[in-house]
Formats: structure tokens, sequence, C-alpha cells
């Protein structure tokens, strides 16, 4: 992560480059994200939307222009930058999920499953997509499919801290503190310092000490 003093030096390099090519739209992409970096993210949104005046077929533009907007909070905007990065590369995956984050945000839920469900098919070697998928699945109360996401994302990476401790969490949520134990030791085995593992796991052998 670039500090703020890197971010303006990288602004005054780029606009004395602009000066001779004040159309190269890969140097206003650049400074774009340059003041984004900066959180400058009006600055930034000039910047892309110039970017794409030189070249509308870089879906990378259009997608940091939908997430400047979205820093902004014009969320109908940020929508729509995500939906062209998607027209010029279909399968880009960051415009999915933020879309996906996007239409759970407007409250359309179901828009939202589908789109983390076709990540997961175009991208089935990331566990990150299938581990997105389970936290969808999770905040929508379906907890067996968060489950089987969850273990998905464990078969591609058995390090994945987070899928074991929201198994964990949800196998605690049911009463099953047997199997909610495995869970946050193996969540524990990878990461020893997940406090919110710790204190689960102490509150689950609690438990099972008092049902004893």
């Amino acid at each position: 992560m670039a500090t703020q003093k890197e971010y303006k030096q990288r602004i005054e390099i780029l606009e004395q480059e602009l000066e001779n090519a004040p159309e190269n739209p890969d140097l206003l992409n650049e400074l774009g994200v340059a003041y984004h970096g900066l959180g400058e993210y009006q600055k930034a949104i000039e910047s892309y939307h110039k970017a794409l005046q030189y070249n509308s077929n870089d879906h990378r533009i259009h997608f940091n222009l939908g997430s400047a907007f979205y820093e902004m909070k014009q969320v109908e905007q940020a929508m729509s930058s995500y939906m062209d990065a998607l027209d010029v590369k279909a399968d880009y995956v960051p415009a999915l999920t933020n879309l996906a984050d996007l239409y759970e945000i407007a409250g359309e839920d179901e828009k939202s499953t589908e789109i983390f469900e076709y990540i997961a098919q175009i991208d089935p070697d990331n566990p990150l997509s299938h581990f997105n998928l389970g936290n969808r699945y999770l905040r929508s109360n379906d907890a067996l499919k968060a489950v089987r996401a969850y273990e998905k994302a464990l078969e591609l990476d058995p390090k994945f801290e987070e899928a074991y401790f929201n198994i964990g969490l949800i196998l605690k949520h049911i009463g099953k503190y047997d199997r909610a134990i495995e869970y946050y030791e193996k969540c524990l085995e990878v990461n020893p310092h997940h406090e919110q593992a710790q204190k689960d796991l102490a509150e689950c052998r609690k438990q099972q000490q008092d049902d004893s």
C-alpha cells in the first residue's frame, strides 16, 4: 500500500508525462488511481472519464470509475460503471463481485446470489469465489449451502482460516459444539492469534461442560 507522499509524487510524475501525451488513456487511468489512493475521488472520476474518452474498451478503467463512484456513495453510477466493465469483459470477477455487493445493498438479494453463484462457476479454482458465495448464503440464512461453499473453499485452500471460522460459527449457532470446536481448532492451527476464534472456542468448551 503506497503512502500519501508516494501517491502525491506519482501524481506529479504522471502530470508531467501527460503534458507530452495528454490523450494517453493508460496515464490518465494511472492518474485516477493515484488520486483515488489519496481519497480525492472527484479528481479520480475526472481522470477516469478522460481516459475513457480515448479508450472506452478497457474494462479496468470502467471498473476503477465504478469504485470511485462507490466511494462517493453514488451507487447507481457505480453499478452502471461496473456493468460497462462487464460489457467489455463479461467474466471480470472484480466487477462481478462489486456489482453483487451493490445489489445486496440495494435489497436485490436474488440478483446478488445469482452473481456470486456465477462467479463460483466461472472461477471454480479460486477458493475466494466459494468463500464469498458462502458468505452470501450465510447472510441469506441458508446455513447448509454456506457450509458447502466454505468446505469447497477449504478443499482448494486447506489454510483458509476464515472458512474454518465461519463453519465453526454456524455449528456453534445451532448447538453443535463438538463439531464447532473442531473447526475453531483448525482455524487456530492456521492462525493461533485469531481472537474471535479463541473466544468462541472457549465459549463452546464451557457450553460442553455445562451440558455434561
